[in-house]
């Protein structure tokens, strides 16, 4: 893995569960490596087999949920560009599916039908045999999606203990060198007792049979865009993907993973590319006949930012002739609305919302690219001072101000003069509405390790304050756990950021162009933004709303863990209270007295949400009832001391990122803040109290609890 690989070299693997750079780019393998894998096992407890190619989504080859299809072609993306960053997002997707689904979904098929290769194409892995999955007819039954998925766990965990204990050991038949044959078995030795006879001369050796020429490995069209990116991004059309049709001077591409339209619209600036412009009736009917188009595809048009007036990515208006009757018909949808079109299989376009998943057409021209965010930042400039401004496509529109992410990896100084070129400036949060927004956007949008420049930035020397470009107050910014870091001399310029531990949100650093892979541009009015009155200058944001935003963001970082921890600690809590009330339901019967001591034991436990140590029982009620609750509490020990270490990173975080925002505001003389953050700190201490924050509730900061905020007790 990574540069201790030496390329000469064998390559171990197993064929059909081995992503495609463990064999092209073994020097590259990370993560996503395994995360395929997973994948293809997900896929094969579905199908009963592994994938092939072309792909098939899992609800054609079966009868299964559809919305599987989804996760596991992100999950076995060729380009692991395009896969899951990490096995987190994967397992949540996962968890979100089976709370969906609730009761079991799966079926058997009566009669599945056996595994065809298609002619000419062999499938991506292939294994010696592959167990049926379908019982007898009258044996159907449900398989519970929460069943395959724990069989998908096991098997995962499995893995990567094989994996880890091979080392220095023999590989097993089934981790052997890739694109190498499985060794055929030897010929048992035959009983029957032969018949000496003369011997003869040996006949002439015949002349082999010359070996069938090996099929050629076809390369799918992710697979040669992932190969040709560097040289199309560089501007190099010398070589372009199978299935690549030529119209005038540019050069299109059906692209058929599907995508929302602002990834759609990022895939192709990092391949140098724009989505497809097609601004008359002749070339949508070229495109939908040459490039066989048959569901609808993104192409490069939207009235994003504009509300209602449409523009190409090259800055044309289109034609209405060019749409769908009664379209674009401007619906709303949870995302801002229906502000992006695509092209249909009847040669006319339709307006859908951004966060459709949908194919998607490439074009690359000849002497670069009109619709690139490049030229498109150009020319917005150019129309804001014409005062009739069009804003590049994927921009938002939130309360007046626009914003728009560009996919580039740039400085932050270089993308601050980017930004003032274009009219306007590195985005800053001036108001909830648009706080809320970039942080939402951010965290569907950055993977592991990256980041996104904001027009924040640290000014002066005997003592540093932080500021916005628009000169607004420092409000509204959640820091990542642990941030502002140590040590700021050089590290002046904010940004958004995820971490490799699941941390999110704003930190700083020195800002050089590895540091971040996007920079956000906001257009906004002066008249809407969030500037100080006198004397007010950089005054820190309110604490209240300060800690408000990291509550929110620390159960959003721990959601996945802490409910899973909670779900089983409240089924454990209602099985025990259930058992109680079947046991005692006869005394109840009997007894008022008894039914109001059993009832006022429960109503306890369901208001604490957890079973005491010991239980004060009378005579009448004890004996299995006392088992009973020393199961109980063994199992609920058992489930807290699962989660417990995660917790407790949590909490050591959470605790220490806001005795570090203590100290800042101390520093900038709010004396108030600082004590009241000192109390948060010191409160989060408390099990109970943190509990109910990963919980979504909002304690109130306790009084008297006040402690030095430079103390390293946190």
């Amino acid at each position: 893995m990574g540069e201790g690989h030496n390329p000469d070299e064998i390559v171990w693997g197993t064929p059909g569960y081995s992503a495609p750079e463990v064999v092209n780019n073994p020097g590259e393998v990370d993560q996503r490596a395994d995360i395929f894998a997973v994948g293809v096992l997900l896929y094969e407890l579905l199908t009963a087999q592994v994938p092939t190619e072309p792909w098939q989504p899992p609800s054609v080859v079966v009868q299964c949920r559809p919305e599987f299809d989804a996760i596991i072609r992100r999950a076995t993306h060729p380009s692991r560009d395009m896969r899951y960053a990490d096995a987190e997002k994967l397992a949540k997707e996962l968890d979100q599916l089976g709370e969906k689904i609730k009761k079991p979904a799966l079926r058997r098929p009566k009669a599945p039908p056996p595994s065809t290769p298609r002619p000419g194409i062999s499938p991506i892995g292939v294994r010696p045999t592959t167990p049926a999955l379908a019982p007898p007819a009258a044996t159907s039954q449900s398989i519970p999606v929460v069943g395959i998925l724990v069989v998908l766990g096991v098997l995962g965990v499995i893995g990567f203990i094989l994996l880890g204990s091979g080392k220095g050991k023999e590989r097993n038949e089934m981790t052997r060198p890739l694109e190498q044959p499985l060794s055929q078995p030897k010929p048992k030795p035959s009983t029957v007792r032969e018949t000496p006879q003369k011997k003869k001369e040996p006949p002439a050796p015949k002349p082999a049979d010359p070996e069938p020429p090996k099929p050629e490995s076809v390369e799918s069209t992710s697979q040669a865009l992932a190969r040709l990116k560097a040289r199309l991004k560089a501007g190099d059309l010398s070589e372009l993907p199978k299935g690549t049709a030529k119209r005038g001077d540019s050069h299109f591409l059906l692209v058929t993973e599907a995508l929302p339209w602002q990834a759609a619209s990022h895939f192709a600036e990092g391949h140098g590319a724009q989505l497809a412009a097609l601004p008359t009736k002749d070339d949508l009917s070229w495109a939908v006949s040459e490039l066989k188009i048959g569901s609808p595809a993104w192409i490069g048009l939207s009235d994003s930012g504009m509300e209602g007036k449409w523009y190409w990515v090259d800055g044309g208006a289109p034609g209405q002739d060019l749409w769908a009757a009664g379209q674009p018909d401007e619906s709303n949808s949870t995302d801002g609305g229906q502000d992006y079109a695509a092209l249909l299989p009847d040669h006319s376009l339709d307006d859908f919302a951004a966060s459709r998943n949908l194919p998607f057409l490439l074009q690359w021209s000849k002497g670069g690219n009109e619709g690139s965010i490049a030229r498109q930042l150009e020319r917005v400039a150019a129309s804001l001072k014409a005062k009739q401004p069009v804003f590049p496509s994927g921009t938002q529109n939130i309360n007046g101000s626009r914003f728009l992410v560009v996919p580039e990896s740039a400085s932050w100084g270089d993308s601050h003069n980017m930004a003032l070129a274009a009219g306007g400036h590195l985005a800053v949060p001036s108001n909830n509405a648009e706080a809320t927004w970039i942080i939402e956007s951010m965290q569907k949008l950055l993977g592991e390790g990256d980041g996104c420049w904001i027009g924040g930035s640290q000014k002066g020397v005997a003592t540093p304050i932080w500021t916005f470009v628009t000169g607004e107050r420092f409000d509204f910014v959640a820091w990542a756990p642990g941030q502002p870091g140590e040590g700021t001399d050089s590290r002046k310029s904010l940004q958004l950021w995820r971490g490799e531990d699941r941390e999110f949100g704003y930190r700083n650093v020195t800002g050089e162009p590895m540091e971040a892979s996007y920079f956000l541009v906001e257009w906004s009015a002066p008249s809407r933004r969030n500037m100080p009155g006198a004397g007010e200058k950089n005054r820190p944001a309110g604490v209240e709303d300060w800690l408000v935003k990291l509550r929110q963001l620390f159960r959003d970082q721990e959601e996945a863990s802490h409910d899973r921890w909670k779900r089983r600690h409240d089924k454990n809590l209602k099985d025990f209270i259930d058992e109680m009330e079947s046991e005692t339901s006869s005394a109840r019967r009997f007894s008022r007295e008894a039914e109001r001591f059993i009832d006022g034991i429960t109503d306890g436990m369901k208001e604490k949400g957890e079973l005491p140590a010991a239980l004060d029982l009378p005579r009448w009620v004890r004996g299995d009832l006392e088992k009973e609750h020393e199961k109980a509490l063994d199992k609920q020990n058992k489930i807290w001391a699962e989660y417990e270490a995660d917790f407790e990173s949590a909490q050591e975080r959470y605790r220490a990122q806001v005795g570090k925002e203590a100290r800042r505001r101390q520093a900038q003389g709010d004396r108030e803040g600082a004590a009241y953050l000192t109390r948060e700190v010191t409160a989060a201490a408390e099990k109970a109290y943190f509990l109910a924050i990963l919980g979504r509730e909002f304690p109130e900061v306790p009084e008297g609890l006040e402690k030095d905020p430079g103390d390293d007790d946190r």
